[in-house]
């Protein structure tokens, strides 16, 4: 009988009951939705340096070295030589290595010249190997490998010829015109800063910075051979044992060739979430405003209601409905609105972030997580279904105060 009058007095408001569902979806659509958001760009952002144990460049802020060297969010700084990089190669506890030079771009996106150990031992996500879409991995110092977000967003298909320019970021001020690049191949969407990158040899790193005058005039940019480079900006180094990262960290960090910085990528990850946690917090804090927004809706509209409820009240009364059964109806109208805006809150997350995924991933190098709910969601969900019952109290209070008199009869 008293679902009955719950669901009779939910028709008879429609229209209100509506504005607090769509209140309510909101507020779970942001909570969550956030929620997500925060965890999986933590989780690209650890995906990205998978097993990589250290990663060495010249002296410098640690921060800095992992957010050039990883995330080309950047400039990078001085570079360490050669025969350093030969160095750390031939070290007895270093398993394999993946040297890293930048400074140019294209079209706003960061070139990295690199070797084929790039495409052998990096890794992101749970251990996964870089994999072409298309083409091969460059074979000559001519030849371009395309970041999947790189060629969607340009345009770009195999044997394309690109230009690439001098300068991580800003506007290009020297393009390197005498020596072109062919797109040889296209790598396979990680969702990582990998999407967002041009890979080139070390080789057609040096020849680019060597191999004579530009065609538009410009003198050579002064370098040691045409096929070798001089320096490279970080080495990323995998290690026979992972016991032995404190020792080489130690170690490096008193190399006499040249001042080095070895950092441990996780470490500075943690430190990175640390900085990143004031940002967080007020994103968690908006959320919460809209969620007290909602719950306050749902109050005062449950209250107004009262006044047209006064003589439905009164004859519930009167047939001998106590206390328990008038904040039954009350608060059982609020849970039933509070889980309908819930569960529209996740649908619209769900298809939202359904149609998002290929986008996030192909522009934003974002993976979005293909769930409808998560364990880790279920104690934030639980408690605005818990918030939304309790809203009931105050109306359901009032609703049972109202005197049977008051309630049969009518006011002028």
């Amino acid at each position: 009988m008293l679902a009955k009058v719950m669901l009779s007095s939910l028709r008879t408001r429609r229209t209100s009951a509506f504005l607090i569902v769509t209140a309510m979806a909101l507020s779970v659509l942001m909570i969550i939705g956030i929620d997500r958001v925060r965890h999986q760009v933590r989780a690209n952002f650890s995906s990205t340096v998978s097993g990589i144990d250290l990663i060495v460049s010249a002296r410098g802020g640690p921060m800095n070295i992992l957010l050039y060297s990883v995330f080309r969010l950047s400039d990078p700084t001085a570079g360490i030589r050669w025969e350093t990089v030969e160095h750390l190669a031939n070290h007895p506890d270093v398993k394999w290595w993946i040297p890293v030079a930048l400074g140019d771009s294209h079209r706003g996106y960061p070139v990295v010249a690199t070797n084929d150990s790039y495409l052998s031992h990096y890794r992101y996500g749970r251990g996964e190997a870089l994999a072409l879409r298309a083409g091969s991995w460059f074979a000559g110092a001519d030849q371009a490998v395309l970041g999947s977000a790189v060629a969607a967003r340009l345009n770009y298909q195999l044997g394309d010829d690109i230009v690439l320019a001098h300068g991580a970021s800003g506007p290009a001020i020297i393009e390197h015109d005498n020596h072109p690049f062919t797109v040889a191949g296209i790598l396979a969407p990680t969702g990582t800063p990998v999407d967002q990158s041009v890979h080139i040899s070390l080789n057609g790193m040096a020849l680019i910075h060597q191999g004579g005058a530009f065609l538009s005039g410009l003198p050579a940019m002064p370098g040691r051979r045409a096929d070798t480079p001089d320096s490279v900006n970080a080495v990323m180094l995998g290690l026979e044992r992972r016991t032995a990262v404190l020792g080489l960290q130690r170690e490096l960090s008193r190399y006499r060739g040249e001042p080095l910085s070895a950092i441990i990528p996780g470490v500075q990850l943690q430190r990175l979430w640390r900085i990143t946690a004031a940002g967080e917090n007020a994103l968690r804090g908006t959320s919460l405003a809209v969620l007290v927004v909602a719950l306050l809706v749902l109050v005062s509209t449950v209250l107004a209601a009262l006044e047209g409820r006064r003589h439905e009240l009164a004859v519930l009364r009167a047939s001998g409905a106590g206390r328990i059964a008038v904040y039954g109806i009350i608060i059982g109208e609020s849970l039933c609105l509070t889980l309908l805006g819930c569960m529209l809150g996740l649908l619209l997350l769900f298809v939202g972030q359904w149609s998002l995924a290929g986008v996030a991933l192909e522009q934003w190098s974002l993976r979005l997580p293909e769930t409808f709910l998560t364990i880790r969601e279920l104690p934030a969900l639980g408690s605005i279904v818990l918030a939304g019952s309790l809203a009931g109290l105050i109306p359901a209070e009032k609703a049972f105060r109202n005197s049977l008199a008051d309630g049969l009869t009518p006011r002028n």
